[in-house]
């Protein structure tokens, strides 16, 4: 049936369109005598035939503080959704992470009132805001004579004629690939020199 009407052919209106339960009861139609009636399931903290009367429940009192929304588990036991910045049981706790003082990709991690950065490869410091001077390693990560160049985050390798690649990794060939054009044939005469033999 839609939702506005009930019964084995639909013949009746629903009690429940419009729902008059309260504070976020539930609607149930039941069959009364010869029509439909209508039963609230309540929310846990209300009562009542329309839900509109409080039970005496754990949230009554706003334990949950500086903004934090209180949540019943039970009538005595509740859970606070805590607003940004703020943690802990009753949402007393100042949260330092909230700031996000981590910079570069750092993740925080809050330790009570204070925070510890876990910092991306590339960076250090109590923030990530020191970069890695990824040049002052030993061994160099540049290969063959390469000479590194630290960036911020990052580095590069300056690489001699003979060597390519990200770390100078890999011995230059210079006809492979040939670098000659419009059918021309490369001819290594040293270890970095060419010349393209061009097509009459």
């Amino acid at each position: 049936c839609p939702s506005d009407y009930v019964g084995n052919r639909c013949q009746y209106p629903s009690p429940c369109s419009p729902s008059p339960c309260r504070n976020g009861g539930e609607c149930r139609a039941v069959l009364h005598g010869n029509g439909f009636d209508f039963r609230c399931v309540c929310r846990l903290g209300f009562t009542d035939e329309l839900c509109l009367t409080p039970n005496n429940h754990a949230c009554m009192s706003s334990p949950c503080r500086n903004g934090g929304t209180c949540d019943l588990i039970t009538l005595t036991v509740f859970r606070c959704r805590c607003s940004p910045g703020w943690s802990g049981k009753t949402c007393l706790l100042s949260n330092p992470c909230a700031s996000n003082p981590c910079a570069n990709g750092g993740q925080c991690s809050a330790f009570d009132s204070t925070y510890i950065c876990t910092c991306p490869p590339a960076f250090h410091g109590q923030t990530c805001k020191q970069d890695v001077n990824e040049c002052a390693q030993s061994p160099s990560p540049c290969f063959n004579g390469g000479a590194c160049v630290n960036e911020v985050g990052s580095y590069s390798c300056r690489c001699p004629l003979e060597y390519r690649g990200q770390h100078c990794e890999t011995p230059y060939m210079p006809c492979s690939p040939s670098p000659c054009q419009n059918g021309g044939t490369c001819v290594q005469k040293g270890d970095t020199t060419y010349d393209c033999s061009c097509l009459p």
